[in-house]
């Protein structure tokens, strides 16, 4: 059995969530009787309530203060991109509480001598883990570059007295990075690192038949994608899940672009290609400011056929589409926030950074009837995209499991089989691929162009 970071603490530390988190201050006052300070709490006023609020409680139960005072500060900071990334850095904190707590030290322990400060420790713990156990590297450096993280911060809070922090728990490092832009230009940016982290080789290598984009992808075959229209056309899915693969199969969007496209999008694309007659494709923007959610913000232009738009809009008018957004638990209704996807119960396939942030105004004009939300993953889309294998694994044993992520990356290779038949130059089939599945590293893109090759060899 594979090893996992909690099996290396004794501690009991954990990370819990609550489900509506508001946001207050502390009100002082004295007793006018014996002389001593009293406080309640009050709520802020205009200020709605954060969904998932982790929390990290020690091995005896109670709070981790400073843990999540830092938690508290991170809250409402630009560079958090959502609730989910400041799970992550509990989640990583916890480690880090963890180990403090199985060998008896406390956070602000950072005598002179460097190595024994407390994080220098960790960091050589963890390199230790690192090389015991089948660990990423990767997830290793993210946790420690938490805690950096943490320290930085508390002290900016002025979370701890400066004279606590005197000696420093790290040393930051500045290196200059050389990188490449959407179009292929170099050019070098000033990064900021720290000695926490790990110097490692290790990285993971993607199996013979898949890709490293976003995760370990496997483009489907030709015959796998006859056998899933064959799939679809005897309604082996629901109408949702088929225009959902269908979107990734056209456009290479991930799972949590495609879950949270609004019906304002679609409905847009298709007043544009109204207006012109004589194109057969839209862009829709996705990420950035725009509604759909994309990996990191990143702002990504998709591309839809004119008859998938048709479709979509097919869908968007029909009863099923017109009952689900009709539920309880659809928080934008009629209007056209909404999702285009939705399950019967009217909930989101996945919940959109949109509709976290709008569901802190009390004063939004969506249904404010719609009971808590519960933010959802993306589990009924891959609880339906299996019901949706086994149909066909029925009709076709040898039908091999595929992942939604799959599709983008089946998508990607399509598109590289479809432009060298055409005899276009690698150089334009590049650029090309680049461009449609958004990648920042173009050395994500050449695996496109090199899996074939590399297939064929090993056969």
């Amino acid at each position: 059995m594979k090893a996992t970071l909690n099996k290396l603490f004794k501690s009991k530390a954990r990370v819990i969530h609550l489900s509506q988190f508001h946001k207050g201050r502390l009100v002082w006052s004295m007793d006018d009787d014996d002389q001593k300070y009293e406080y309640r709490f009050s709520r802020l006023e205009g200020v709605g309530y954060f969904p998932k609020m982790p929390v990290i409680l020690q091995s005896n139960g109670l709070p981790w203060d400073i843990g999540n005072a830092y938690l508290l500060g991170q809250l409402e900071k630009p560079s958090l991109s959502n609730m989910k990334t400041l799970t992550a850095r509990a989640t990583h904190l916890k480690y880090y509480l963890q180990y403090l707590e199985d060998t008896g030290q406390h956070f602000l322990d950072l005598p002179k001598k460097y190595y024994e400060r407390a994080p220098q420790k960790f960091s050589v713990f963890m390199k230790q883990a690192l090389n015991d156990h089948d660990f990423s590297a990767e997830h290793i450096n993210n946790i420690l570059s938490t805690v950096a993280h943490f320290y930085t911060n508390i002290r900016y809070e002025s979370l701890v007295t400066e004279a606590s922090l005197e000696n420093e728990p790290f040393t930051p490092i500045r290196k200059t990075i050389l990188t490449t832009n959407r179009v292929g230009l170099a050019r070098s940016i000033q990064a900021v690192t720290n000695d926490l982290r790990i110097k490692s080789s290790r990285r993971p290598m993607p199996q013979l038949g898949k890709l490293r984009d976003g995760g370990s992808l496997r483009p489907l075959t030709p015959e796998e994608q006859r056998i899933i229209g064959e799939g679809l056309r005897k309604n082996y899915a629901s109408i949702e899940l088929e225009l959902m693969i269908r979107v990734a199969l056209e456009t290479g969007a991930r799972q949590q672009t495609v879950c949270t496209l609004s019906l304002d999008c679609i409905k847009r694309a298709y007043d544009e290609l109204e207006r012109s007659h004589n194109i057969e494709s839209v862009v829709i923007n996705t990420g950035h400011r725009y509604k759909a959610d994309t990996k990191g913000g990143r702002l990504n232009r998709l591309i839809f056929r004119r008859e998938l738009i048709n479709d979509l809009i097919t869908y968007i008018y029909c009863e099923r589409a017109e009952k689900r957004r009709g539920r309880e638990n659809s928080f934008y209704a009629e209007t056209d926030e909404n999702y285009v996807f939705l399950t019967r119960d009217g909930n989101p396939y996945l919940t959109a950074q949109r509709e976290i942030v709008d569901r802190q105004d009390p004063m939004a004009a969506w249904n404010i009837n719609a009971p808590l939300m519960v933010p959802k993953n993306g589990q009924s889309l891959r609880n339906e995209l299996q019901r949706f294998i086994v149909r066909i694994q029925k009709d076709e044993p040898a039908f091999n499991d595929f992942s939604f992520h799959d599709l983008r990356a089946t998508m990607g290779m399509n598109l590289v089989r479809v432009l060298r038949a055409k005899g276009y130059p690698d150089s334009k089939i590049f650029d090309h691929v680049r461009q449609r599945l958004n990648h920042r590293d173009i050395k994500t893109t050449e695996l496109y162009l090199n899996f074939d090759a590399e297939l064929s060899e090993f056969k």
